[in-house]
């Protein structure tokens, strides 16, 4: 009797343990079934415009269900990229209370910050943005983002003292940030000469520094330094000879090298301004018809209202008795006093005046000349 009640020990456990099993699963299943249903409901919030009961239904299910966060952090953002802010901050403001690995939590802090940026809380925005520069994975996405409040602050000095932050990345867009930071600040407070030559040589890729010592230095007739800044713009970006050529005439260079300038310029580039500068350095030459042959050549091969306009008045300089020709030179320059002249390259925003930092995208130096057969 004994050696069966030995025997019947091991059925007793495993039938204890499978029990014991069978009600944990019943517990899971009342779980998720729980789960499932508030998130139908929520789900049924949604769809018939109640979002305010949506968003308390779905937020109750984070203490219960936490690895949905994706899902969560995706609602949040579609709120707001539709411009409510308001239920983006609650949702990322719960899920940033959840214990989480580190990664997530600093991914929802990030969320977090944009919100508040987006809802113009820049005070509770930089805090957050400014504890995440040092997280590798999303550092060059943090400090864009801290740069465009630092922008539209106007906290100059603020944005210049993450640049040794910035020199940890790779990215050429927030080196230019900090370079025209640098120089907006010293709008208001004017810097050395030897500011501006420290900034070149630390963000060459920046053209504003160049730009903005150049006309320093042509201001204090300091004009060889003066052109070889602007000429060294002018090899990062040709397209921009239209503002830069009329700086480099004022740097009085001889007669041979302005040709040889512009003849680089039109012949290897194709710049239309550089072409019909070209042109009227021959005409003042007095060599009329190498001007027009110039331009009925460039024509040819580029047509260009531009340069159309610049023929018409090479040819009234050759006919002066040409009764026609003013006509038609004004109905061509009333033509293209309605055009724009720049646009950013990044979002395609057009203007008729340069700027340094994009209106619309909010983005340094990407506002360029317009090309094409109105084109500069």
């Amino acid at each position: 009797m004994l050696e069966l009640l030995f025997l019947l020990l091991p059925v007793a456990a495993a039938y204890g343990w499978f029990m014991g099993r069978n009600s944990e699963k019943q517990k899971e299943l009342k779980g998720r079934a729980s789960v499932t249903k508030n998130l139908s409901s929520g789900l049924n919030f949604l769809l018939t415009d109640q979002e305010d009961k949506a968003i308390e239904q779905l937020l109750q299910l984070l203490d219960v269900e936490a690895a949905t966060i994706d899902t969560y952090l995706a609602l949040a953002n579609l709120f707001r990229r539709r411009g409510d802010w308001d239920k983006a901050i609650r949702i990322h403001e719960k899920l940033h209370q959840l214990k989480l690995p580190k990664q997530q939590t600093q991914k929802i802090q990030f969320e977090l910050a944009k919100d508040y940026f987006s809802a113009g809380l820049y005070d509770r925005a930089e805090p957050l943005l400014s504890a995440l520069v040092q997280a590798e994975s999303i550092r060059e996405a943090v400090l864009k983002q801290l740069f465009s409040l630092f922008t539209a602050t106007h906290e100059w000095q603020k944005a210049m003292d993450f640049r040794a932050v910035v020199e940890q990345t790779d990215s050429r867009s927030l080196r230019i940030g900090v370079a025209n930071f640098s120089c907006e600040a010293w709008r208001k407070e004017p810097a050395p000469s030897d500011a501006y030559r420290q900034l070149i040589q630390r963000y060459p890729v920046s053209l504003r520094p160049k730009y903005e010592l150049a006309k320093k230095l042509i201001a204090e007739e300091e004009f060889s330094e003066a052109r070889e800044l602007l000429l060294a713009i002018l090899q990062q970006r040709p397209q921009w000879a239209a503002e830069l050529l009329p700086l480099v005439q004022q740097t009085t260079p001889e007669p041979a090298e302005w040709q040889q300038l512009l003849t680089e310029l039109s012949r290897k580039h194709k710049n239309i301004s550089a072409t019909a500068e070209l042109a009227q350095f021959y005409a003042e030459g007095e060599n009329l018809q190498q001007a027009e042959n110039l331009l009925t050549d460039k024509l040819r091969q580029q047509p260009n209202i531009r340069l159309f306009l610049k023929f018409i008045q090479i040819r009234r300089l050759q006919d002066p008795s040409e009764p026609h020709l003013a006509e038609i030179e004004h109905m061509v320059q009333a033509y293209l006093d309605t055009k724009v002249l720049y646009h950013c390259r990044n979002c395609g925003f057009k203007t008729k005046q340069p700027y340094w930092l994009c209106p619309s995208c909010q983005q340094w130096e990407t506002v360029e000349p317009m090309t094409g057969i109105d084109g500069r």
